[in-house]
């Protein structure tokens, strides 16, 4: 039984997300952001947030290389908005357990739709304390946390018009090593707080402090990876409030460049998902897509 699970989980993934492909263009603008609006709910911020593995998502490009610079466009930006995201971010190791980490998030015009004209919409910056997966440490942690703010006066469904400090506690482990298959959770909180800028909360986003918990398993395959994702998010025990919000995320992961190794710093990594979203708004469908570029950048060293 595990093993029919385990060869059916890149079909299930994989026809998710062609299905979620093949209805975006009729996917409503508004799911885009439904189920991103905290980095609790994107796998691209959820692979960061993971203790640091080279089999799963984007690889370590070389334990000798302290900082690695990204940037991550989101596709459906050129289908559902008149302009186009880009995070653009880095994150350094100050030493083997701890990471800290900025992204800057930039709008464009793409000349597709009426002008929006450009600016920086998002400021985030965070810190994290892991032991990765080793042969002394089969299950891997990490705890840290991050801070997002909006910045200047971007189009307002860029924002939500809140702050968020977001703590999270996150493990992982080799459940199968010969199937590279990975299994991960992570518990987190999203803290939230007003700004100036007028309240825009996204489909079935929740409205008051909550907590969130995601548990999932990816598994490794020659030219790309897959995973599955579960997520419950509830503001019961932090606020007055008591909503709820589950959901479901395959990811299909595809590297475009050949694996990072000692003679090349920089990776290309597409994302594909789909997602199925129950909470206070009723359910939702969507797909998301994005690409990473991820380059590392190793210090000069003195010839002898």
């Amino acid at each position: 039984m595990a093993h029919r699970i385990l060869t059916r989980l890149p079909r299930l993934c994989a026809g998710l997300a062609a299905f979620g492909l093949a209805l975006l263009p009729t996917v409503r603008a508004q799911s885009d952001t439904a189920a991103v609006s905290t980095p609790f709910w994107d796998i691209s911020d959820l692979l960061d947030r993971l203790p640091d593995m080279n089999d799963f998502g984007a690889p370590a490009l070389s334990d000798t290389i302290p900082i690695r610079y990204y940037a991550r466009p989101h596709l459906g930006d050129f289908i559902h908005r008149d302009y186009l995201r880009l995070p653009v971010g880095a994150r350094a190791k100050i030493n083997e357990h701890i990471e800290l980490s900025t992204e800057l998030e930039s709008y464009f015009t793409t000349g597709l739709k009426d002008s929006a004209g450009y600016g920086l919409s998002q400021l985030r910056v965070g810190g994290k304390y892991e032991e990765i997966i080793s042969p002394l440490h089969p299950l891997g942690w990490s705890t840290g946390v991050d801070f997002q703010t909006p910045l200047s006066r971007p189009p307002i469904d860029l924002t939500d018009g809140y702050r968020h400090v977001l703590p999270y506690f996150a493990v992982s482990e080799k459940l199968v090593p010969d199937c590279n298959l990975i299994g991960y959770a992570s518990l987190g909180a999203d803290l939230i707080s007003h700004t100036p800028l007028p309240s825009n909360f996204a489909r079935n986003q929740l409205h008051s402090d909550a907590l969130s918990l995601s548990i999932g398993l990816t598994r490794d395959w020659k030219r790309f990876q897959v995973a599955l994702t579960g997520i419950w998010s509830t503001t019961a025990l932090l606020s007055n409030e008591n909503h709820n919000v589950f959901a479901l995320r395959p990811d299909l992961l595809i590297p475009l460049t050949r694996r990072p190794d000692r003679k090349t710093h920089t990776h290309l990594l597409m994302i594909i998902g789909g997602r199925a979203v129950h909470g206070p708004d009723g359910t939702d469908l969507g797909v998301n897509g994005s690409l990473r570029i991820e380059f590392a950048v190793q210090p000069n060293r003195t010839a002898h």
